[in-house]
């Protein structure tokens, strides 16, 4: 196994969720998927992983507080990038 960053997956998963539950997000871009998982995670802390075991003891380290976290800074990157005159070249 490489060396992973867990905070990528739970970005991507919590980005997906808030895609089909929140109007007028269904048809984002993938440019501007990745824009948004690219400003949420510069802003949350990373959580790297090297092996199958420090996964999994890491995800039941996270918590429900980083998923919480992880849908605050989501929410602004949406409103950054959707908001902004660029819209997908962030």
């Amino acid at each position: 196994m490489n060396v992973h960053n867990l905070m990528e997956d739970m970005v991507r998963a919590c980005l997906k969720e808030l895609m089909l539950h929140q109007e007028g997000l269904g048809e984002l871009s993938e440019k501007e998927q990745s824009d948004i998982m690219a400003i949420a995670l510069n802003r949350l802390p990373t959580k790297y992983v090297a092996s199958a075991k420090g996964e999994v003891f890491a995800k039941t380290q996270l918590g429900m507080q980083v998923e919480t976290d992880v849908y605050r800074e989501l929410t602004g990157a949406v409103e950054k990038v959707l908001h902004s005159g660029r819209k997908s070249d962030l």
